[in-house]
């Protein structure tokens, strides 16, 4: 189907652009929300008559997204859940629990504009969300989940968090090493040494 964009919208178009979309997303998401209009000649016309009013609307939503980034750029925010001693969390964070943490602390924040790289979050460390205020407006933030305890919270360690990153680097090199360490030595160019000259001139 055709609709008319009231506003812009990541990777589909500007305000005033007639898109095609699936049926299903205009209706039940672009239309429900104020987003857009079927692509009628009638509301295309509507759409000429209050241009400038949409306009306007939408420069004021992408400031008031801009004032919101600001707030949030280079924040941490540490979010406190039951965990095993091995740091499995007894249930998870998602966008739900990130934005009502966001926004208990610093600006409203809705669950559809956080995004995790990573999914749910189900052990505790130190993640980064994504969030997309606008279109054109995004910002990371970073996220501590750490362990809650009848004796108050336990941070994680950021040491432990680099040294499973370095662990998980090694790893995919160490089939490699025990290659190398059960055959010959090897020079400085990574190539087999070659053998003493006397045992070249016996074999």
């Amino acid at each position: 189907m055709e609709v008319i964009l009231l506003q812009k919208v990541r990777n589909l178009g500007d305000l005033g652009d007639t898109v095609k979309v699936r049926p299903g997303y205009g209706r039940n998401f672009l239309m429900p929300r104020g987003i857009a209009l079927p692509a009628t000649k009638a509301n295309l016309s509507v759409f000429e008559e209050r241009r400038s009013e949409l306009q306007a609307a939408s420069q004021e939503r992408e400031d008031r997204a801009k004032a919101r980034a600001e707030k949030l750029r280079g924040q941490e925010y540490v979010i406190a859940m039951r965990a095993s001693d091995e740091g499995k969390l007894f249930g998870s964070v998602g966008p739900q629990e990130i934005s009502d943490k966001i926004t208990e602390e610093t600006v409203e924040v809705t669950p559809r504009e956080v995004g995790l790289t990573e999914g749910t979050i189900r052990l505790v460390g130190y993640y980064t969300a994504l969030l997309q205020l606008h279109a054109e407006v995004e910002v990371e933030v970073s996220i501590v989940v750490a362990q809650q305890t009848d004796m108050g919270v336990n941070m994680p360690s950021r040491v432990e968090a680099n040294a499973a990153e370095q662990d998980d680097v090694a790893a995919t090199d160490v089939e490699g090493e025990r290659v190398e360490e059960a055959g010959e030595p090897a020079d400085e160019t990574g190539t087999e040494a070659d053998p003493p000259i006397d045992e070249r001139e016996n074999g």
